[in-house]
Formats: C-alpha cells, sequence, structure tokens
C-alpha cells in the first residue's frame, strides 16, 4: 500500500525527535576550502568533526577602501554580558485528504530552545594573544518539545522555577581559552557547572546537554572570523568555510557558507553570510539520498544566511546569527499514473538557530 511507505519515512523522522538540544544533527564547521566567488552551486557533504579551517580568502577585483582589522581585542578585566540563544526544530505535516492519512499519524514537531545569558571577563591575555576568560551564567531558559509536546520547560525568571534543579547552573562559572579569531581553544574548570545539577532527575539529562563541548562552542565561537585568514578584509570582500548538518532519514548537507565584508571602517564592520549547498561533496551526498530516499516525487528547498555586526573600535562582538530552513516534500509516486488523483505527500522541515548579541 502506497501509504505504508510514507508512514515508514514519518516513523523515521518520529524517532528522531530532536529529544536533546543537539538531537540528531551534527553541524560542524570544516576546512580547507577554496576561494570562493559566490556563483550558486548544489551539492552536499558529510559532517566531520570541527577544525580550523584553512582558507584562502577571495580577492574581489571591485574591492574597494582601506583593510579592516577583523579581530577580538583583550584586555585583562574587561567585561561583557551576552545573551546566546541555540534553536532545533523539526517538523512533519500531510498533505492530502484526510481519507488518505496513514493510520495514527498525526501533524508536528519536535525541537529545542536554549536561551542563555552570561557575563564573560577576561582574566588574563597570554603572551599569543589568546585570552583565559571566566564566564558566568546569569539566566537561563530550556524548552524540549517531542511530537508537539512539551517534555521539559525551565525559566530562571520564573519564582516557580527555584525549585527546578537546572537554577543550580545560575551564577555557575567555567573557564575557557579564545583566540582573537573567536575561537575556542580549550574548555576549563567545567566541573562547577557540569557537576551542579544531580544525577537522576530529568534536569540532568538538559544539563548535560547545555554544557556539552559542542554546544558551549557553538554558543562562544564565530565563525567568520575563523574563516578569515589574514585578518583583514576590505569592503566587497568574501571568504568561505564549510558547515554540514545531519538530517537522519532525509541525508545530510553540506554548506559553504561565502562571507562577505558589506561595509568597514575603524568602528564598525558588517559581515553578511549567505549559504550555498556545497559543490565540493555533490556526488557522495546524491548516492546516500538515493539509499534512504523513497522512490517517488522528491523536492528540496533551503536557506541558510547569517550576519556578523563586529565593533572594531573595541574589539568585540555586537551581533552574530545563522539561521538555517529546509524543506522536504516527499509525494506518493503512484500519483504519476493517476492523474485525477488528489495531491498526496509528507512535507518535512528542519530549523537551526543560533543568535549571539551583545546586552551590555
Amino acid at each position: 500500500m502506497r501509504t505504508v511507505r510514507l508512514t515508514g519515512i514519518v516513523a523515521g523522522i518520529v524517532l528522531c525527535g530532536l529529544a536533546t538540544i543537539s538531537g540528531c544533527q551534527k553541524e560542524r564547521q570544516t576546512g580547507p576550502t577554496r576561494a570562493v566567488e559566490p556563483p550558486a552551486a548544489e551539492s552536499s557533504a558529510v559532517a566531520q568533526k570541527p577544525m580550523a579551517p584553512v582558507i584562502e580568502p577571495a580577492a574581489e577585483p571591485n574591492e574597494v577602501g582601506q583593510p579592516v582589522n577583523l579581530t577580538l581585542a583583550f584586555s585583562p578585566g574587561q567585561t561583557a554580558t551576552y545573551k546566546a540563544v541555540i534553536d532545533a526544530q523539526k517538523s512533519v505535516g500531510w498533505i492530502g485528504p484526510e481519507s488518505s492519512r496513514p493510520a495514527g499519524y498525526s501533524d508536528g514537531y519536535s525541537g529545542n530552545h536554549l536561551d542563555m545569558t552570561f557575563e564573560q571577563r577576561v582574566e588574563r591575555v597570554l603572551d599569543n594573544g589568546n585570552a583565559i576568560l571566566a564566564v558566568t551564567i546569569k539566566s537561563l531558559k530550556s524548552r524540549n518539545v517531542i511530537q508537539s509536546r512539551p517534555v521539559f520547560e525551565f525559566d530562571s525568571g520564573k519564582p516557580e522555577d527555584q525549585d527546578n534543579p537546572l537554577a543550580a547552573l545560575i551564577d555557575k562559572s567555567y573557564r575557557l581559552e579564545m583566540s582573537p579569531k573567536g575561537q575556542v581553544m580549550a574548555l576549563l574548570d567545567m566541573d562547577p557547572v557540569r557537576k551542579a545539577v544531580k544525577p537522576g532527575s530529568p534536569a540532568y539529562g538538559v544539563a548535560a546537554k547545555l554544557t556539552s563541548d559542542e554546544i558551549l562552542r557553538d554558543q562562544h565561537e564565530i565563525p567568520p572570523l575563523i574563516a578569515l585568514k589574514d585578518n583583514q578584509a576590505r569592503s566587497g570582500q568574501s571568504w568561505n568555510d564549510l558547515k554540514s548538518f545531519s538530517f537522519g532519514t532525509m541525508g545530510d548537507k553540506s554548506f559553504e557558507r561565502v562571507y562577505t565584508l558589506q561595509r568597514g571602517d575603524g568602528q564598525t564592520a558588517v559581515v553578511e553570510m549567505e549559504g550555498i549547498l556545497s559543490a565540493a561533496m555533490a556526488e557522495e551526498l546524491h548516492k546516500r539520498q538515493n539509499a534512504v530516499l523513497p522512490h517517488g516525487l522528491f523536492d528540496n528547498t533551503q536557506k541558510y544566511e547569517g550576519r556578523l555586526v563586529l565593533d572594531v573600535a573595541g574589539g568585540r562582538v555586537r551581533e552574530y546569527s545563522e539561521q538555517m530552513q529546509a524543506e522536504w516534500v516527499i509525494a506518493d509516486p503512484g500519483l504519476m499514473q493517476d492523474t485525477d488523483a488528489q495531491p498526496r505527500a509528507l512535507k518535512m522541515g528542519a530549523k537551526r538557530l543560533h543568535r549571539l548579541e551583545l546586552v551590555e
């Protein structure tokens, strides 16, 4: 029966579920890549472990103005408060008449939302220019949803949540070493946050994810600065790196993130990012998709973009954000032979949001 094939795909998406912050995703930046002139090219790749990309910045013939220094500046005692948001969602919906809907199937979404405000203070600057930062969690919100049903919610600002085990993370600190390129070189003294929540409660699993290496690196690192080889760029100049996502049953995607300095001077720099499907590993992704996707009509769209606002004079990030949206539509292949049949398909979506903004 044709609906059985579609139901199997639904089960794969629901089981993935995003029951944790990282869920079934695996997203990391990779390198090296080539310099980019941004024509769109379609393809994808397999997620890899993170490593510092080695990028040759593109030298655009229409570059104008003086080079702008795109790095962070550290001085002992320097403090700043940031708000970080990390959000991941997956959704699935039925397209077609109710009479054809698979038995027991309902539309829904699963996802996780993290909202953390933290204070960071420069303890000392090393001889190589890296800084040791002390990071203190000041407020925290977390919401986990499975099949449209909230399974965990916490807001440190609500009086009724003060007895939640996750409240133990508030005012806890850890340290990290960061380079002027915005790369986390090491996570230090993690015990105070990783042992704050005692095992045996749902909050413990949430806390373990919130304080994992992967989430903390994503929360603090600034990819456009890491990818820029020479630390300087002119208005109109572009450079790039790769970032991969895994979507379980729907396969993998690898994007070439193309960063362009839209404007920059001695005070502020604005870098825009556009993610295009990487051409480097198209054949490999094609093989993987053929292995996991059903035969039939298949459509896929995606949008991936981001923005960095850097305080050049102060050497600190004012805002950094990335947002990716992808959608898949899998139609019943039997409709190809029945032109009078009503549409029957599954629509699946995925969203990723990462935002860091200066509070004070």
